[in-house]
C-alpha cells in the first residue's frame, strides 16, 4: 500500500513537471509611472502559438497555457503606443517567465485649431445674421452659423490647410480667395466675408386680344428671352399674362397662339429689380385660310 502512495506521488510531481508556462508581467505609463489597467498583452510563439491576457488594477498580467519555446510580446492600450519586447521571451515548462514589462507612451492628442471671422453685406455693411461658413479639407469638414453680430467661429479643427466659403439666403456665396491653412492649437482669425446681395427679380405683364375684334386670348404663350435667360407665361381668359421671377435687364417679348401670327413687341422690354414692368399689350392677327 505504502508502495502505490509513493508512485501516485511520483506520477503527480511527473505531471507538474509536464505542464505548460507562461509569461508575465506588469504595464505602467511611460510618463507617470501609474499602471496601465485593461491593457491587452499577446504572446506570439516561433510555432504561431499565442497566448493573450489583460491587466488588472495594478497593471499586472499572466499569460498561462504556453507550450515550450521562444515568444514575441506586445502590449497595447487604448490612447496609448504600441510596444513589442526588444527580445525574444524564453519560456519552459512549468515556469512562468517574469518580468516581462512594458511601459507605454501615451499617443499625443494633437490639439485642435480654429478659424474665425465676419460675414458683412457688401451694399449695406451691415452683419448677416445665420450665415453658413463652411471649412474643407482634403479629408475633414467643419460648418457653423453667423451670430446676431455677423460673428462665426469654426472650431475643433484638424491641422491642414482649408478651403473657406460662406453663403446665405438671398446672397450670392463667395470663396475666400485664398487657402487657409491651420495649425495645431492655433487660431486664424479675419477670414472674413463681404456677401453681394442677390439682383431682385422682376416681372413683365399686359395683355393679348384680337386684332380684329379686340376680344381678349386665352391661351396664347407669351416669351421673354434676353441675356440672363428666358422665362414665359401663358394668358388667362381675359386675355392677361404676367411672367414673374425675372432677372433685371433687357429682354425680347414674342406672343403666340395656333391660329394666329406671332408677334414680337416692337421694342426691347426692361426689367428692373423688384419691378414689374407693366402693358407689354399685343393684338395678334388671325391666321386666314386663303380661298380656293
Amino acid at each position: 500500500m505504502k508502495k502505490l502512495l509513493i508512485l501516485v506521488a511520483v506520477l503527480a510531481m511527473a505531471g507538474m513537471a509536464l505542464a505548460d508556462g507562461g509569461i508575465a508581467g506588469q504595464v505602467v505609463n511611460a510618463q507617470t509611472g501609474d499602471p496601465v489597467e485593461g491593457a491587452m498583452v499577446v504572446a506570439k510563439g516561433d510555432s504561431n502559438q499565442i497566448g493573450r491576457a489583460r491587466t488588472n488594477a495594478r497593471g499586472v498580467y499572466l499569460i498561462e497555457d504556453l507550450e515550450s519555446g521562444r515568444y514575441r510580446v506586445s502590449a497595447q492600450s487604448r490612447g496609448y503606443e504600441p510596444a513589442i519586447y526588444p527580445s525574444a521571451v524564453g519560456v519552459r515548462q512549468g515556469q512562468i517567465t517574469r518580468n516581462i514589462n512594458f511601459r507605454l507612451k501615451p499617443k499625443q492628442q494633437t490639439e485642435p485649431g480654429v478659424i474665425k471671422g465676419r460675414v458683412m453685406d457688401r451694399r449695406t455693411g451691415e452683419p448677416i445674421k445665420g450665415a453658413v461658413v463652411v471649412a474643407v479639407s482634403e479629408n475633414f469638414r467643419r460648418r457653423a452659423r453667423t451670430d446676431d453680430h455677423g460673428r462665426y467661429v469654426l472650431r475643433k479643427l484638424k491641422p491642414g490647410v482649408y478651403r473657406v466659403k460662406a453663403k446665405a439666403r438671398h446672397y450670392i456665396k463667395e470663396n475666400f480667395p485664398r487657402p487657409v491653412p491651420v495649425r495645431a492649437g492655433q487660431t486664424v482669425e479675419h477670414i472674413n466675408f463681404v456677401l453681394q446681395p442677390k439682383p431682385r427679380k422682376g416681372a413683365i405683364g399686359g395683355r393679348v386680344v384680337d386684332a380684329r375684334t379686340h376680344r381678349p386670348i386665352a391661351g396664347v404663350k407669351v416669351i421673354a428671352r434676353g441675356e440672363h435667360g428666358m422665362s414665359h407665361a401663358v394668358t388667362d381668359r381675359h386675355g392677361f399674362y404676367r411672367i414673374t421671377k425675372v432677372n433685371p435687364g433687357v429682354y425680347r417679348v414674342t406672343a403666340m397662339k395656333r391660329g394666329y401670327r406671332p408677334a414680337t413687341f416692337p421694342r426691347p422690354v426692361p426689367v428692373r429689380p423688384g419691378h414689374a414692368t407693366k402693358h407689354i399689350n399685343f393684338l395678334l392677327h388671325k391666321v386666314r385660310a386663303d380661298a380656293d
